[in-house]
């Protein structure tokens, strides 16, 4: 394999999606901290409110990290909601049978590894569309836990040790260690992404699938592992919500898959592969926690709040395939 080639190729790929970077994503948080700030600052700076925003982007923004990941690679995974409360539910399960937190924690990101890499198979090795492979997860991952907690009854599962509750509660330096996970993880795989040969074959591949595997790419390896990387991320993340909450809830990840997609597009991210990065999904699952958050302390109407998700949904997914469309003329296939 050339890796000039490669290289040459990582760049041009990088730089055709230069027009929708992390910065749009960043002024609009800005645009939306200065609006809450200056309306309704007793409430918005609140430690309860402020805390709830840290807590609320945390998880989200763990997943959407992996997420990024696959985006830049061209494909996408819809059962990143119900892989994170199968993760904090196997974790719980390990709790109550007496496990230790780090062996619960790891049983709990070997779910997500083999929901991961049973995705990527299916995906990559199968030849299923990965919104028909994702879509078909979710439901089987969803059952899975509404039939075991159901079972459960009031009981649920709960009263965890201390050691597994300062992993959602506990702080250092006064931040939560759920945040300080999403910048570590958000700044290794940063690096990977701009320094590592393996990253830069993640943004050639979904920039030019074909000529990735021309090149001697070994494109369904890095998607399967990419597979795996996400459902370890979303695992992770339904853990520290089941940390912080202190049990084990069926709600956990509802909606998060289209939360994490929406914020991933925010952040420069493409459906059609190819462009992203860490920054810009962190940046964009903050503002849509802020956008939530502005529902909640305005009193918006549940209803109300539907219509703007939606209308948010479609703003970015038109907006990302105009910028596709203006991708491939550049390149002279339109």
């Amino acid at each position: 394999m050339n890796l000039f080639r490669v290289n040459q190729a990582f760049k041009t790929a990088r730089s055709i999606g230069s027009r929708r970077s992390e910065s749009i994503a960043l002024v609009l948080c800005i645009i939306m901290v200065l609006l809450l700030g200056l309306t309704v600052p007793r409430y918005f700076f609140s430690s309860h409110n402020l805390g709830s925003l840290i807590t609320s982007t945390s998880p989200e923004g763990i997943v959407a990290l992996g997420m990024m990941m696959l985006l830049i690679s061209g494909v996408f995974d819809l059962s990143v909601g119900s892989v994170m409360c199968l993760g904090g539910l196997v974790a719980a399960i390990a709790l109550t049978l007496g496990f230790s937190t780090p062996v619960s924690v790891c049983l709990g990101l070997g779910s997500g590894l083999v929901i991961g890499f049973l995705n990527g198979v299916i995906t990559e090795l199968g030849g299923v569309n990965p919104l028909i492979t994702t879509i078909g997860m979710m439901y089987i991952v969803r059952g899975i836990t509404e039939i075991t907690l159901v079972r459960r009854g009031k009981a649920g599962y709960g009263d965890f040790p201390e050691a597994f509750r300062q992993l959602g509660q506990g702080r250092f330096l006064g931040i939560h260690y759920m945040l300080w996970m999403l910048f570590m993880l958000a700044v290794i795989f940063t690096i990977f992404l701009v320094k590592r040969r393996g990253g830069r074959q993640i943004y050639f591949i979904g920039g030019n699938e074909t000529a990735a595997s021309a090149l001697g790419i070994n494109k369904k390896k890095i998607r399967i592992l990419l597979f795996m990387l996400s459902g370890v991320l979303a695992s992770l993340a339904g853990i520290l919500i089941n940390a912080r909450a202190g049990a084990a809830n069926r709600y956990t990840g509802q909606n998060s898959h289209l939360n994490v997609i929406i914020a991933c597009i925010i952040g420069g991210g493409s459906l059609a592969g190819g462009k992203g990065n860490m920054a810009g999904s962190v940046l964009g699952i903050f503002f849509l926690v802020l956008l939530n958050n502005a529902f909640n302390l305005y009193e918006v109407n549940q209803h109300v709040q539907s219509l703007v998700n939606g209308m948010v949904l479609l703003a970015v997914v038109i907006i990302d395939g105009w910028m596709n469309i203006l991708k491939r003329r550049e390149l002279g296939k339109e």
